[in-house]
């Protein structure tokens, strides 16, 4: 099972060794095998290391806890997920072929052969899904409709497969399954909390439950109501500009960035409300992303955005996008003149609305 590689992996010296992972890789004769885990939203730490010549390895690390962990090869971005146990020692085939494996533990067998079960049930669904969409192209309905119902079946049946192995794993497996699916489908603040809640106390006190409750501290800095984080970046000019110091009745803070269609549709919209509510008390601070400072700098011109533009120019990488948990753009905070979250998303009429409403 390829995973994507973790960034800001810090090398944490361990206490004992008291997790072994013997075997070979396939395909790469030598280099070093790193085990690494994820230890908070943003960050990694490297469990254990080892050199290995011909493919065959022999990894030696400490855990306090069962983790969910990854085998990386330096110098390669993707890794084996491996649950990884105190005192367990572990056998492995890294490939990315059938004959990969990681043997071993009792957490790690478990979720490995509910994989299996998982992948089976999937596997005819998706053969099911192929036939009733055939059958329907062919407009034989009738012929589709009994495929459907079996279709059905076999859905249920692997929801219940999925729901009853959460059920009896009130662990990091739960609370890793948990955070992949809040992540996958961004989740908001309140679909998140839903989901921790139904954790378990086993799960929420493992490492991925952990995370999740961090994610929701993160998510909930910008919930309405909130106060709003603050924060400092440079203009055009490389003037450092503080959101809080720019002071006005009703604030927005809008992300948007050059190549971004929406964006540039909305910026007239925006620009004429600034025109129509500014001796009024509205303030816009247009947080860009984009990295090119010149097409940054054009489009601010060719859409006569007079109001406070800043960037980092880091793109998705700049950490205010982070703060303020921004997934896509534009994105819209409105603040009150006490820098807290009144609203957020608001756009148009529904714009327009709010700032007659207070100002």
């Amino acid at each position: 099972m390829m995973l994507f590689l973790m960034c800001c992996s810090a090398v944490v010296v361990a206490q004992e060794d008291n997790v072994r992972i013997k075997g070979k890789i396939v395909g790469i004769k030598k280099g070093r095998l790193y085990l690494i885990a994820r230890s908070t939203e943003e960050s990694s730490d490297t469990l254990g290391f080892c050199d290995f010549k011909k493919g065959k390895f022999d990894l030696k690390a400490a855990v306090d806890e069962p983790l969910v962990t990854q085998l990386v090869v330096e110098g390669f971005s993707g890794g084996f997920m491996l649950l990884a146990e105190p005192g367990t020692t572990y056998s492995a085939c890294l490939s990315e072929g059938e004959d990969f494996y990681i043997k071993g533990g009792v957490l790690n067998e478990r979720y490995t052969e509910h994989i299996k079960a998982s992948d089976s049930l999937r596997a005819v669904a998706d053969g099911l899904q192929e036939r009733y969409d055939a059958l329907r192209t062919e407009r034989k309905f009738r012929s589709a409709s009994l495929v459907n119902d079996t279709l059905k079946d076999e859905k249920d049946k692997l929801r219940k497969l999925t729901d009853d192995f959460l059920a009896a794993n009130d662990n990091v497996i739960s609370a890793y399954t948990f955070y992949s699916n809040i992540v996958m489908r961004e989740l908001p603040l309140k679909e998140t909390r839903k989901m921790y809640s139904s954790l378990g106390p086993g799960a929420k006190s493992s490492q991925f439950g952990r995370i999740i409750k961090e994610r929701i501290s993160r998510l909930a800095k910008t919930e309405g109501g909130a106060k709003a984080p603050d924060f400092t970046l440079n203009d055009a000019n490389g003037n450092a500009v503080t959101m809080s110091g720019i002071k006005g009745k009703i604030k927005i803070i809008d992300f948007w960035a050059s190549w971004c269609g929406p964006c540039r549709l909305n910026n007239p919209a925006l620009r004429k409300l600034y025109d129509e509510f500014h001796e009024k008390g509205l303030e816009i601070i247009g947080v860009s992303l984009d990295t090119d400072k010149a097409a940054w700098e054009k489009a601010v011109e060719k859409d006569g955005l007079s109001w406070v533009n800043v960037s980092s120019l880091k793109g998705w990488d700049c950490e205010i996008v982070r703060l303020y948990n921004v997934t896509g753009v534009p994105a819209l905070f409105i603040l009150d003149e006490y820098n807290n979250i009144v609203a957020t998303g608001l756009r148009g009429e529904q714009l327009r609305v709010f700032l007659e409403e207070n100002l």
